[in-house]
Formats: structure tokens, C-alpha cells, sequence
């Protein structure tokens, strides 16, 4: 909760009916003309304030804006709104409000609510503008008399960060900053935790600009950090800083600019590379090495030689390499004076590449364990572990004399149930999936489980699974056998699972099949029906379809999915199962029957909720008939509610008819809603003409589109941050501005077409 005082609320209500608003606050709060919106105000000013509902006046209508201090009072203000105003008489279907910060009275709202707000305006055009306010009085009314209600009961701080890292995986900033908001008004992290999970939300989500703009960053350069947050800090200052050398092939002019300007104003980010593969760290720190405050050669040839580098990006770091062309001085000396004097100047990246030919003694562990703690990498765990172990009794007791030795051995080691005496302590730190499912299973209590497994996500190798025969089916084995003995920690640990196969560069493997079914198996069982792990069930599915699957597996698939359906039917989920359709008409039908099974299913959901289901659901399903060849079956799909459909399609062909002539770009890495949305367009207007793009990165003919296209709508959720850059730099000013869309389904994207066209 934002834990708002009287000044804080004076203060907004000040800025919210400002000069962004034709509302007055002396005439709401004197008695004048706008003096029947003063309870809703007054909500704010209880001794215990409640969420309300506040009109903003603009020119061309009336916005409504639900304000809430906390997820939960957002939950249950989205529900009453859904209950009494809900699409039948305004634009709410229950999404949280995506706030413009460039405009005064959003970016008040933002601040005073952290984002728990909706936003909503009247159906004007079916001429129920004055209905959106006896609505409201309705709910007011019951609501004040309503009883208050217990606090719920809190949930576990493993589920929120599932749930938070399930939201980051599937592109969803909105459910990703409510779990944020979770942990800050149930006090269960520290500022500093929370600030970290910021980054990495803004990093995954590959807004950069906003990560480098934080308040915090100043004092975030200072502290000790996860290496992951460091990572994220190095991304963000490649892609906003250095980038632009790059494209531009001007390797020369990006030594000098990071000679002169990134490395005095970020040189705590580069203490640690940590055997760091991506892209932007490998060429900040050649740059490092290139134009340093000294010429590191070593360094250099250390980065040429990182396996499994994408050859563009080879190039480049080849080019840039190509400016320092001091040889590498050979090594002298003993590796463990060498490794010494690297660890007091701070490089411990190359003191931990030397410390492995070092011959085993107390001082190369104790190295060893001040580089795992620098590095912060699972192998450099374990390499300090390895060392330990072959130690005599007698040097392990001496080494473990250092209370800080003792501690961080035992740090590294985790619970200690299922070791022997007999057995390395080196063991506990898995080097793939396969030895931490094992070792979950030896030990359900397993203290270090979720920290393994979310730093080995990124570290471990997908192809190391195809190295050993049978490792692929031992996989699937394990991870049905762990699930009856630790659930919990396998249910917490599946986003950390999901990343690491679908951040695969080869993702979907065919080889992975069986492992993809069985993570759809798990996050069927783990799932409370969140909006991001519906979305993942959707792109889990897409990979096994791609693949090509047999009758059974798809009579699965099919039967999660009406399962899910059952579970969480709702106003708010009719986009997901429409798009979870819209899949199973693009990908080959073995069996008919499931299909339409869960499309009756579907259609017995939406006669229920006809009056909560809006004109683009309405055309997606209408589509989704036709092609399915039901045109003759849809009265008996929906009864009296099929005019709905009719009328929808009217609608459409009306508001669409402004695209007479026009182009239209739709740029989404998810084929089949762009597809979707297409033939609606097409069917709707027949002069319209849409172009789909579904690359990963700029090229001519996405060039020429942007450029020229009357309309451009960009998919965030589903883009890659080398099209979305691309395509934001080459869309001329004087064209209308590119429309985002922050959800992957094709009915979204129509509703912001929709929209932009009513504006």
C-alpha cells in the first residue's frame, strides 16, 4: 500500500483536477456545480481510504480513472466496476490503466496509485454516456453499506516471486509491477531486494532508457549487486550508449566515447564479467580491454575466444579487438601469486581462469571461494567446492578456522539432509537441470533450490541435454517423480525452467518435445489462472504444434486447455481462450471433435457473459466460426446472443471502413493473431492493406513499410528490442504515431485499431 497521508492526498487531488481537467475541486468541494462527485472524493480523505472513481473533463469527453492503493483494493474495485459498469455501458473490461506519463493528470494518478488504476470512458456511441455515472452511484451506494471484509490471507513470498518472474517470461509488465507491489505492501523484502527485482523487470522487459533513469541508480553503482541486476546495468548502458557505434560501423569512435564518457560514469559495472555470453556485455568489455585506462590484451583474446557467438557479433568484436594490437604477454610465475595479485586489483574473472592449474592447497580455495563470491556464478561455486574437497582433513579444518571461510562453505553447501559424510560437498552445486531435479529429489528440503535453479537458467547449456543418450527422457522422469516430493519448489522453480528452454536460440527443439509436454503438464497444476501463465500455456502449445504432435498429445493439449477454461472462465479471459483457438485453427486438427469441443465450451462462456464481451471479441469469434466452417451452427452456439454477433460485425465493417485505402503494418513475433487480425481487416474493408512482419530484426522491406504505412501497430509484449528500435527510429514524425499494443492476442490489437479509429 502506498500508505498515502492528508498531504499526499491534498496533493494529487490538486494535481488530478488540475489543469489537465475541466472539474473543478473548489466547485467539487464547495457546494458548486460539481459537488455530486465530492463522495467520491471524499472516499480518499476516510481515516481508512477506500478506492474511488474520479472523472477527468477533456475535450471530446469524460475519462474515468479507478483509484486504489494497493493490488488488493484494485481487485476488488476492478470486480465491482466489472459488476455495475463493466463494457455494457463503458470500455472497462477489467485491464489495469496503461498511464501516459507525459501527461500531468496520468502521471499524477501513477504517482499517488504506483500504478494500482484503471481507466475507462462511456460507450458514447451507443449513447449510455450518462449511464457510466448511475452505475457508479450504484455501486457507491452498495458499497458503503457492504460490511467490511477480513484481510485475505497472504500468500507465500515463493509464490509472488513465481508469479513475478511467470509475468517477466511471458512479457506482461502490468501482472510483473503487481507482484512488485505485493512484496513492497506485505513488507517482504528490503527496499534493495525490491529495487533489484525492479531492474531486472525493466532489463527483461528491454527498457533501457528507464532502467538508466531510475533514482536508485546512483547508489545502485555503489552496492554489492546479483551479477544478474550488474548484467542488466551493462545491457542498458550498451544499447542506450554504444549501440549507435555499432550500426553505424564506427568501432574507432566507440573506444573513444567509452574511454571518455561510459567508463568514468560506469566503471563499478565492469569489476566482474562473470563468463558473461551476451552480446553487449562481450563488447563493453572489449571495449574495456581496447580502451581502458590501460591496454588488456589478455582480456581481448579471452573474449575472441567465447564459444557460440552469433558471427555478427563476432564481427564486430573482431573489429574492435583489431585497435589494440599488443600481443599477450605470456604468463610467469607460479598461477597462484599470479591469481593472488589479480584478486587485490580486482580481476577476478582472470585470477579464477588461472586458479585452475594451480596445484591443490589452502590458499588456491581461499582464492577460490573470494572469486565465487566476487563472480557469483554456480561454476565458480563449484570450482571452489571441487577444491575444497581435495583437501587433507587437517586443511579444511585449518581453512574453516576463518569464521568468514566457514560461513560462506556453509552458505555453498545449503542443507546438508541428504550428504553423507562420504559424499563432496561439490555436489551440492549442480552444473545442469538433470543434477538439480537429482538432487532435489535426495534432498525435497533442498535450502538452495530456487537460487540454483533461477542461476543456472542462465548459465547452463540447453545442448548439454543432448550430449548424454537418454538424458531427455531421464528429464521428463525426474521431474514427475520430484513432483510428489517437493511440489512447492518445482511449482516456484518453472519459471526459471521456461526461460531456459525458451530463451533456447534453437527454441523449439524437436528433441525437447517430450520435455515441453511436460512443462505444459506443470504449469497446468501450478497455475491460480494468471494472465501471464495463460499466455505461456498459449506459447508452450505453439511450440508443440510447431513440432508436429500425435492424436493423444493433442487431445491433451486441447483437454488442459478446457480444463483451464472450466477453472477460469471469465470476462477477463475471453481474449485467451479466443487466442488459444485462433492456434488450433492455424496448426493442423487430428481430432475435430477435441477442437470444437472447446470452442462449444467456449460459446457456452460467452452467452453467460454476452453483455460483458465487447465488438472485437465479438469479430474474433465470429472469424474464428467462419473458419471452422459453424456459420450455420452459430444461433445453436449462442442462441438469442448470435445477433450480438451480427451487430459486432456491423460494427466492424463501420469503424473499419476508415482504413478504405489506407496500409496497415502489424509487427508481432505471434503469427497466428497477426493473421487473425488480417483477415478481419480484409473482411471488414475490402481496399485495406496489411502487411505482417514477424522479424527478429530491421530490414529493407520493414523499412519501406514503416515508412509508408498509413497505420503502424506494434505488439511490445511479443517484439524483439532490435525490430521494435528499428521500427520506432524509422517512422516518420508527420505519420500518425506508432499504436502499442501490451498484449499478444489479436483481439487487443483490434481494440487499440479501434481505438485510435473512434479518436
Amino acid at each position: 500500500m502506498t500508505n498515502s497521508t492528508n498531504t499526499d492526498v491534498r496533493r494529487f487531488l490538486e494535481q488530478f483536477f488540475g489543469t489537465g481537467n475541466q472539474f473543478d475541486l473548489e466547485q467539487i468541494e464547495g457546494g458548486g456545480k460539481f459537488a455530486k462527485i465530492r463522495p467520491w472524493v471524499e472516499r480518499l480523505t476516510q481515516a481508512e481510504p477506500q478506492p474511488t472513481v474520479l472523472p477527468r473533463w477533456r475535450t471530446g469527453g469524460v475519462d474515468w480513472y479507478g483509484i486504489a492503493q494497493s493490488d488488493r483494493q484494485l481487485r476488488r474495485l476492478s470486480e465491482e466496476l466489472m459488476a455495475f459498469v463493466g463494457p455494457t455501458y463503458s470500455t472497462f473490461r477489467g485491464q489495469r490503466a496503461q498511464l501516459n506519463l507525459q501527461d500531468s493528470v496520468e502521471a499524477a494518478v501513477y504517482e499517488f496509485t504506483g500504478g494500482a488504476a484503471v481507466k475507462f470512458c462511456g460507450n458514447d456511441q451507443h449513447g449510455r454516456a450518462t449511464a457510466v455515472w448511475d452505475a457508479l452511484e450504484r455501486m457507491r451506494r452498495v458499497s458503503d453499506r457492504r460490511v467490511k471484509r477480513s484481510a485475505e490471507i497472504p500468500r507465500p513470498t515463493g509464490r509472488v516471486l513465481r508469479d513475478f518472474y511467470m509475468a517477466l517470461q511471458a512479457g506482461d509488465r502490468l501482472s510483473a509491477e503487481k507482484e512488485l507491489q505485493y512484496l513492497l505492501d506485505q513488507h517482504r523484502l528490503d527496499a534493495l531486494n525490491l529495487l533489484f527485482l525492479r531492474v531486472q523487470l525493466l532489463a527483461e522487459l528491454e527498457q533501457w532508457n528507464e532502467l538508466l533513469d531510475l533514482p536508485e541508480l546512483p547508489n545502485l553503482l555503489q552496492v554489492r549487486r546479483p551479477f544478474a541486476v550488474t548484467q542488466a546495468l551493462l545491457q542498458a548502458v550498451y544499447r542506450t550508449q554504444l549501440q549507435q557505434f555499432e550500426e553505424n560501423n564506427a568501432p574507432t569512435s566507440a573506444v573513444t566515447y567509452f574511454r571518455e564518457v561510459v567508463f568514468p560514469r560506469y566503471s563499478n559495472l565492469f569489476a566482474v564479467r562473470a563468463g558473461s555470453k551476451l552480446p553487449e556485455v562481450l563488447k563493453l568489455f572489449m571495449l574495456l580491454a581496447v580502451g581502458g585506462e590501460s591496454p588488456r590484451p589478455a582480456l581481448r583474446d579471452e573474449l575472441l575466444a567465447t564459444p557460440a557467438i552469433d558471427e555478427s557479433h563476432r564481427r564486430y568484436l573482431q573489429r574492435l579487438a583489431a585497435l589494440l594490437p599488443d600481443a599477450t604477454p605470456p604468463r610467469e610465475g607460479d598461477p597462484l601469486q599470479q591469481a593472488e595479485q589479480l584478486s587485490k586489483d580486482g580481476d577476478y574473472d582472470q585470477a579464477f581462469s588461472l586458479l585452475g592449474d594451480a596445484p591443490p592447497s589452502k590458499e588456491k580455495v581461499r582464492l577460490l571461494l573470494q572469486c565465487a563470491y566476487e563472480l557469483q556464478t554456480l561454476a565458480a561455486e563449484k570450482a571452489a567446492l571441487q577444491a575444497f574437497d581435495e583437501l587433507t582433513p587437517d586443511d579444511q579444518n585449518a581453512l574453516q578456522k576463518v569464521r568468514w571461510n566457514q560461513n560462506y562453505l556453509a552458505q555453498l553447501r545449503g542443507s546438508q539432509n541428504a550428504v553423507t559424510e562420504d559424499t563432496p560437498s561439490a555436489e551440492s552445486v549442480p552444473t545442469n537441470w538433470l543434477e538439480w531435479l537429482s538432487q532435489l529429489d535426495k534432498d525435497p528440503n533442498w535450502e538452495r533450490a530456487l537460487y540454483v535453479a533461477r542461476q543456472g537458467s542462465s548459465e547452463w547449456d540447453a545442448t548439454s541435454l543432448l550430449v548424454e543418450p537418454g538424458a531427455v527422457a531421464e528429464f521428463a522422469e525426474l521431474l514427475d517423480k520430484v513432483g510428489s516430493k517437493a511440489e512447492t519448489v518445482l511449482h516456484n522453480a518453472l519459471p526459471y525452467l521456461l526461460a531456459f528452454f525458451q530463451k533456447d536460440e534453437q527454441f523449439p527443439r524437436r528433441e525437447f518435445l517430450t520435455l515441453y509436454n511436460s512443462l505444459l503438464d506443470l504449469l497446468v497444476l501450478s497455475t491460480e489462472g494468471g494472465d501471464a501463465d495463460l499466455v505461456l500455456f498459449n506459447e508452450l502449445a505453439i511450440a508443440l504444434l510447431t513440432l508436429g504432435i500425435d492424436r493423444a498429445k493433442y487431445i491433451d493439449i486441447v483437454g488442459h486447455a478446457i480444463d483451464l477454461w472450466n477453472q477460469f472462465a471469465a470476462p477477463k479471459t475471453v481474449d485467451w481462450v479466443l487466442d488459444f483457438l485462433d492456434v488450433l485453427v492455424v496448426y493442423p486438427c487430428p481430432v475435430k471433435e477435441t477442437r470444437s469441443q472447446l470452442l462449444f465450451a467456449a460459446a457456452s462462456t460467452l452467452r453467460q457473459f454476452a453483455g460483458r464481451i465487447d465488438e472485437d471479441q465479438w469479430g474474433v469469434f465470429r472469424s474464428l466460426v467462419n473458419d471452422l466452417n459453424l456459420q450455420k451452427s452459430l444461433p445453436d452456439l449462442l442462441g438469442k446472443q448470435a445477433s450480438l454477433v451480427e451487430q459486432s460485425l456491423e460494427d466492424e465493417a463501420n469503424i473499419f471502413q476508415k482504413l478504405k485505402d489506407k496500409s496497415v503494418l502489424i509487427y508481432t513475433l505471434t503469427e497466428s493473431a497477426a493473421l487473425r487480425v488480417k483477415s478481419i481487416l480484409e473482411a471488414a474493408c475490402q481496399g485495406v492493406k496489411v502487411h505482417l512482419s514477424h522479424d527478429k530484426g530491421g530490414n529493407d522491406q520493414l523499412r519501406q513499410w514503416v515508412r509508408n504505412s498509413d497505420l503502424v501497430v506494434m505488439v511490445t509484449a511479443s517484439a524483439k528490442h532490435a525490430a521494435t528500435g528499428f521500427i520506432e527510429a524509422n517512422r516518420p514524425s508527420h505519420l500518425s504515431p506508432i499504436l502499442l499494443v501490451n498484449s499478444k492476442g489479436s483481439a487487443s490489437m483490434l481494440r487499440k485499431i479501434r481505438q485510435y479509429l473512434e479518436q
